[in-house]
């Protein structure tokens, strides 16, 4: 299981954040959500950090995944969220994860623009399957336990693999 910590600055100040208060945070059931982003997150702190520690005050986050997982762990790393600093680039405004959602990221720090994306075959094709159904109100208590073992494997997958592994081919550049 790989390293559930994030260092980030919040104004100047150093803080250490990590994976478990991000569940706290969530209140919900989109733990595979929560697992994604903090991984991706993870990868951005280490990418964006290189020069000095990323501060969430010039952190500005697109991304192409409406999951509330998603969502709640970028608010409580970054306060990208609530201080108006978050863009949705799917079609779909609502909080709930979607087939067609795009598992994307494009994060600026002021001096830097990273693109994330995670690789192909990690999400099931049969998770998106599922949240079809799920979202249309066709399934059934058989469909939904098997969303829930879909999850918990995505989710052990994702802290399994190296982040280069997870986000292959980081697009990283000057502002």
């Amino acid at each position: 299981m790989g390293n559930k910590e994030i260092r980030i600055n919040d104004h100047g100040v150093p803080l250490s954040l990590n994976y478990d208060e991000a569940l706290k945070f969530h209140q919900g059931n989109a733990y595979w959500g929560c697992a994604l982003a903090f991984r991706m997150l993870q990868y951005a702190a280490r990418l964006l950090s290189e020069e000095r520690t990323w501060d969430r005050q010039d952190l500005v986050i697109e991304s192409g995944h409406p999951g509330p997982g998603v969502r709640d762990t970028i608010e409580y790393v970054t306060g990208c969220v609530s201080g108006g600093r978050f863009t949705l680039t799917c079609a779909t405004t609502e909080a709930r994860c979607v087939s067609d959602m795009d598992y994307s990221w494009r994060l600026s720090d002021g001096t830097h623009r990273l693109q994330l994306k995670l690789a192909p075959g990690i999400v099931s094709p049969e998770f998106l399957q599922l949240l079809d159904k799920i979202n249309s109100s066709e399934a059934g208590k058989q469909q939904l336990e098997r969303l829930e073992t879909l999850k918990e494997t995505m989710t052990e997958e994702i802290w399994s693999l190296d982040l280069e592994e997870a986000f292959p081919d980081p697009k990283l550049s000057r502002c």
